[in-house]
């Protein structure tokens, strides 16, 4: 049977340090404390929209293996108590990983750990305030493969101390230890946070939203080069995650993900076809493909109109296979790999 994820926030619960840039309850948006009876709650909610498809049960938002362990083994009782939830997953951080709690998770069906390892480098986790190391990181990757556990992992791009080249990078790094899944997000300057603080004094710059999507992309790109399936980019809009809410600065877009996937699609092309000059382009597309190959306000259309020097771009909105792009320019015929985004 199709298996889903259902999604339960434990904002900061459990989490020993204060990042710079983090108020889980604002990113989250989650208000209610946790506690047992309200994720009873949010666990029949969820369940009763389910239509009677198995359920991964997904605690997300705190640093549960930091929890205190009676806490962590009534959640965990609460997930098993229901018959369509058939694995969990967990988020928290790589300094609270250790064999004692690998076991212990396993015992109650943990299948998925994502880790919150931001940055492969010490000089950004520690001007993040993170309290852990690249090394607690590895450490707790080879821990948790040890144990045939799946593994995410999260990475940000723009914390204070980093660079382009350290962000991308540190994708590399992780990639040579094979997790399944990752997570992109951009650093962005969220009310109630000590990051807001540096902002307002002059001593913290965000990215621009065209720089963050650009290193973005080719973080994403090199994870699903080297078959990690990247799931998430860019923190899902709120009532508060918005600009003229909680965000005050930074590389914000309610379509952050999409504006990603389209510079990578316009990037591919662009390397498929090297000639300055041409006479005729049709692009086909299948229609759930269109507007990340079109982009926001037709931006990869107008780029590549520039680039080779052409009044119209044919675009037929009906191919049938969507993980490729199919493109006639001139009497060549390229076929663009878009599997993964």
């Amino acid at each position: 049977m199709k298996s889903r994820i259902l999604p339960i926030f434990i904002p900061q619960y459990g989490c020993p340090f204060k990042c710079i840039f983090c108020n889980q309850k604002i990113i989250s948006g989650e208000k209610e404390d946790v506690t047992v009876q309200r994720i009873k709650r949010q666990i029949e909610e969820g369940l009763s929209k389910n239509k009677g498809e198995d359920v991964e049960l997904a605690y997300y938002g705190g640093n549960f293996t930091a929890i205190d362990i009676k806490m962590q083994q009534k959640l965990l009782e609460l997930a098993k108590s229901f018959e369509n939830i058939k694995s969990i997953r967990i988020s928290t951080r790589p300094d609270c990983i250790d064999k004692e709690i690998l076991g212990f998770l396993k015992d109650y069906n943990v299948k998925t750990i994502e880790l919150g390892i931001q940055s492969m480098f010490d000089d950004v986790l520690e001007a993040s305030k993170r309290g852990h190391t690249a090394k607690d990181s590895v450490k707790a990757i080879e821990l948790i493969k040890s144990f045939d556990f799946l593994l995410g992992v999260q990475l940000m791009v723009g914390l204070p101390n980093s660079t382009p080249k350290k962000d991308i990078k540190s994708a590399e790094i992780l990639c040579s230890y094979q997790p399944n899944i990752a997570r992109i997000y951009p650093t962005l300057v969220i009310e109630d946070t000590y990051l807001a603080e540096m902002y307002r004094k002059g001593e913290y710059q965000p990215l621009s939203l065209e720089d963050a999507v650009l290193i973005s992309s080719q973080i994403k790109e090199i994870f699903i080069d080297n078959s990690v399936k990247v799931i998430r980019v860019g923190l899902q809009p709120t009532e508060e995650i918005n600009y003229n809410a909680k965000v005050i600065a930074g590389p914000f877009h309610p379509s952050f993900g999409e504006l990603v996937d389209s510079e990578i699609i316009f990037r591919r092309i662009k390397n498929a076809l090297l000639q300055k000059n041409l006479e005729y382009f049709e692009i086909f597309v299948h229609p759930k493909n269109f507007s990340r190959l079109v982009g926001q306000k037709k931006r990869n259309i107008e780029r590549l109109k520039e680039m080779y020097n052409l009044d119209a771009i044919k675009i037929i909105n009906e191919y049938e296979d969507p993980d490729t792009i199919r493109i006639l320019a001139d009497e060549k015929e390229v076929i663009i790999d878009i599997k993964g985004l």
